[in-house]
């Protein structure tokens, strides 16, 4: 059963990785610049299981801990780099693919809705040393939230154009992409 399903998921891809659901055309946020990284820090990101080169748009460090905004193959991501980081080491991350036709709708007043103008995708998961993470994936702009880091949290920009962040009462926010899909989330009052 497992040879069939890696069949058919293989068979739902094209050559250069990206999945058949996905809208056609260029992706604008594709096109957001690239930012300047170490070349450790690129092999890391590329290094396997990964598929392909991954664009950096932004790493933030976010109390000691570097946290990279990319795109790679239809598809955004957030991935987290170690201490210290010497030679390429395969990092904690995980993404979400390119908003599909079916996505959610700008509507939705709930993270990332409430950051992301247009339709988006979302995931989520629970990466060391963060106690959770929200990733929002959208034509423009992609968003992250990390949850639960106190009130004492710093966040430093470290590398991209297009970075923003800032703080939701003990949540950090960021985000790359063009500025108009990009709404600041309301703090709450």
């Amino acid at each position: 059963m497992t040879l069939v399903a890696t069949a058919v998921l293989a068979a739902a891809c094209t050559d250069d990785g990206t999945t058949s659901q996905q809208q056609s055309g260029p992706w604008s946020l594709d096109a957001t610049a690239a930012a300047p990284v170490d070349s450790v820090v690129q092999r890391s990101i590329d290094a396997p299981p990964a598929k392909g080169t991954a664009k950096i748009l932004g790493i933030a460090d976010v109390s000691g801990t570097g946290v990279v905004l990319a795109v790679r193959n239809g598809t955004c991501q957030v991935a987290l780099l170690p201490d210290e980081l010497t030679e390429p080491t395969a990092l904690s991350s995980f993404g979400s693919s390119r908003p599909t036709a079916s996505s959610f709708a700008d509507t939705h007043v709930n993270f990332p809705g409430n950051v992301l103008a247009g339709t988006y995708t979302q995931a989520s998961a629970q990466l060391s040393p963060f106690q959770f993470m929200t990733l929002g994936c959208g034509e423009k702009a992609l968003t992250v939230k990390i949850e639960g880091n106190g009130s004492s949290v710093q966040v430093q920009k470290k590398t991209g154009d297009s970075l923003r962040s800032w703080k939701n009462g003990t949540d950090v926010l960021l985000a790359v992409g063009t500025p108009e899909a990009i709404r600041q989330a309301p703090t709450p009052g």
